[in-house]
């Protein structure tokens, strides 16, 4: 092969090398704005990327990034490397903190997301959560704090001291249409207010899809439901086709399948 032809080749090589590889982007301590950006470059590009947060940063969503959101609307395939960092909602407007697309796969670690004012997160898409607290967070219009359409993971994470306002509208700290596994995790220290007698609400997990548990630890989930409805529970109450797998105290669960209740969010 002639010296120019070989030249072209690798360097054609190289660069394609370099598209193949994902970005990994270090996000500086409360840069709010790289961060919404960065999220928005991963979405505009395939293959995988990882987002860097600050070594026990603080990054202040104080703004809407699209409506109902405080970041936007993760599509892709992304890594978000906590560091320890803390995402603390502080928005005029209801808004949660974190939503996953339907085709997205997304894995969080060592992160602390704080302070969602209609929910903290929505999945519809593959989460994987590794040593995450989604802490003190209430909702305005949204049924759940945790809302999950998709398949979501945790593990060694927390979800707790979280305000959930029940509506009419079936309503949990966790709402799970589709499939959960929670491995070492606790739900606690959760307070569900109901404002409606016929309400179905769980301080814990709602669960009319999947939830797989391996050394889930629920305790101390407070109900004030108006007239203490039979559908409402501080653990896992199962309704529709909800189903729980793997060992949990009787205590943990209730089943209640067979009850008529509202149509889910």
């Amino acid at each position: 092969m002639r010296p120019v032809a070989a030249l072209l080749l690798m360097t054609g090589l190289s660069t394609l090398a370099a598209c193949s590889r994902g970005l990994e982007i270090e996000i500086p301590n409360n840069d709010t704005a790289a961060l919404v950006e960065a999220i928005r470059q991963a979405n505009a590009r395939p293959g995988h990327d990882t987002l860097r947060l600050a070594r026990n940063g603080l990054y202040i969503l104080n703004a809407e990034a699209q409506p109902g959101l405080l970041l936007p609307t993760i599509d892709g395939e992304l890594t978000i490397e906590g560091n320890h960092a803390e995402l603390r909602g502080y928005s005029p407007e209801p808004a949660a903190l974190l939503e996953v697309g339907q085709d997205a796969h997304v894995r969080i670690q060592d992160l602390l997301l704080a302070e969602g004012t209609d929910g903290a997160v929505r999945n519809y898409g593959n989460l994987r959560l590794d040593r995450v607290a989604i802490v003190d967070s209430s909702v305005a219009k949204m049924p759940a704090i945790v809302l999950n359409h998709g398949h979501l993971e945790a593990r060694d994470s927390e979800i707790a001291y979280n305000l959930l306002l029940a509506t009419r509208r079936d309503s949990g700290t966790v709402l799970n249409y589709g499939q959960i596994e929670l491995q070492g995790s606790r739900i606690h220290d959760n307070l569900a207010l109901g404002r409606q007698p016929t309400v179905a609400v769980s301080g814990g997990i709602l669960n009319f899809g999947s939830v797989k548990v391996d050394g889930l630890l629920i305790e101390n989930n407070q109900m004030e439901v108006e007239d203490a409805p039979p559908l409402s529970f501080g653990g896992i109450l199962n309704l529709g086709n909800g189903r729980v797998i793997g060992a949990t105290s009787a205590e943990t669960v209730r089943d209640a399948r067979q009850a008529t209740v509202l149509a889910g969010f």
